[in-house]
């Protein structure tokens, strides 16, 4: 770490960002917090980078240096933006649902964001609806869509979630169908809906379906970019991958 003196400022900075448990902060915090201009809080900003204090994520973005090599890069993440939560494959492996680790750190966000880098991963941020963000809570430092909302995302655009196979292995008598379906209710899908009741009928961990066969008005894939084959007519569903096997 450079080793110039840390001063009076810089270290109200950093006594604020800790007092508060904030994890990502920017010049506005730093304008509230000392009461300075934003040209001035820019201004300390750019000597703490300078002397190794902070680590920039992204442009007005940083973190305490401290927490950059103590946080993973979950924690981290899931503060870059005010709106957002780890999501999809991400968080199907925060939960264990599944065996595999992604190499892409995907945040559902409510606005467009570019990927970035950080700690050696990409970080790639899916644009979801105001409507659709719901689901999540805060584990540890890490903010996270919980199970079934995890469920509900990755059915929602398996592309982010490696794939359709994925969701199903991810489903298990530990989820609570009930709140799987109410957020179906939510969301509002009939594509959701048909991929959540057919792989919990097929799991054998469906009481009847009528709730979730409510939403669905009209045929859909299991698979989104897949062909529509192996119709299923009890859920509008053309299973085009495990109807394969």
């Amino acid at each position: 770490m450079n080793s110039s003196p840390i001063s009076r400022r810089e270290a109200e900075v950093i006594d604020a960002i800790t007092e508060r448990d904030l994890v990502v902060f920017g010049p506005r915090e730093v304008e509230r917090f000392l009461g300075v201009s934003a040209r001035n809080a820019y201004r300390i900003l750019g000597r703490m980078a300078e002397k190794e204090l902070i680590r920039r994520l992204a442009r007005g973005r940083y973190v305490l240096a401290e927490t950059y090599d103590t946080l993973d890069s979950y924690a981290i993440a899931s503060h870059l933006e005010p709106a957002s939560y780890i999501g999809f494959w991400s968080a199907l492996h925060f939960h264990g649902m599944t065996e595999q680790v992604p190499r892409t750190v995907f945040v559902a966000v409510t606005k467009q964001k570019r990927s970035l880098r950080l700690q050696g991963q990409e970080v790639r941020f899916v644009r979801v609806t105001p409507e659709t963000f719901f689901g999540y809570d805060r584990y540890g430092e890490a903010v996270v869509s919980d199970p079934e909302k995890t469920v509900l995302d990755c059915l929602r655009l398996p592309k982010y979630a490696g794939g359709i196979r994925q969701v199903e292995a991810a489903i298990t008598a530990d989820l609570d169908v009930d709140r799987a379906i109410r957020y179906a209710e939510r969301l509002d899908s009939g594509a959701v809906a048909a991929r959540l009741g057919y792989l919990l009928e097929r799991k054998g961990l469906l009481d009847g379906g009528d709730r979730l066969r409510e939403l669905v008005t009209s045929y859909t894939k299991l698979d989104p970019s897949g062909e529509q084959t192996n119709p299923v007519a009890d859920w509008k569903l053309y299973d085009n991958v495990i109807g394969d096997d």
